[in-house]
Formats: C-alpha cells, sequence, structure tokens
C-alpha cells in the first residue's frame, strides 16, 4: 500500500506503555478515531534494534522508529476501538 505522507503527518501516536512483554500505543487523527495497538517485545529486539526487553530499551527502540510505527499503523488501517490489534511487521 501506498501511504501518502499527508496520512503519516495527521496520524499521531501515543507515549507507549509496556506490559506483559508488549509495547501498548494508541493511533489517532482527523478520520482515524482512536486505534490501541500492541507489539511485541520480541518484534522490537529483531525489528526496531532494542537490545533486550526492559522497559529502558524498548522505549528508545519505540522512539527512534515512531515513524516506521507509525507508517505501519497506517498500512494496517482504522480499526475497531474497542479492541486492540497487535502489528506483526515493522
Amino acid at each position: 500500500m501506498n501511504v501518502s505522507s499527508d496520512t503519516r503527518t495527521q496520524l499521531k501516536l501515543s507515549q507507549p506503555a509496556f506490559a506483559d512483554g508488549e509495547i501498548h500505543f494508541s493511533a489517532f487523527g482527523l478520520g482515524w478515531d482512536f486505534c490501541s495497538h500492541a507489539d511485541s517485545a520480541r518484534l522490537a529486539i529483531q525489528g526496531l534494534g532494542a537490545k533486550d526487553m526492559s522497559p529502558a530499551q524498548l522505549r528508545v527502540a519505540f522512539e527512534l522508529n515512531r515513524h516506521r510505527i507509525t507508517v505501519a499503523a497506517v498500512e494496517f488501517g482504522v480499526c475497531d476501538p474497542r479492541r486492540r490489534v497487535t502489528l506483526s511487521k515493522i
């Protein structure tokens, strides 16, 4: 899917929270409402460059890859706001 830069700039990500080996965050923006997402800590290590599963490393990996995570959320599309969606690739 070709993601326009306009869509990416309109979509915002919340600050991440860490629980049960996952990174939880929300994506929100005009025309998007609110979507809750989760990424596994393993994905953060493999795909985002975190050195381990510590919250400090997961936070650094999330912040350094915020743009890539935003693109993945846009490519996934709008989701049901009552369910958390797990992104399988970034």
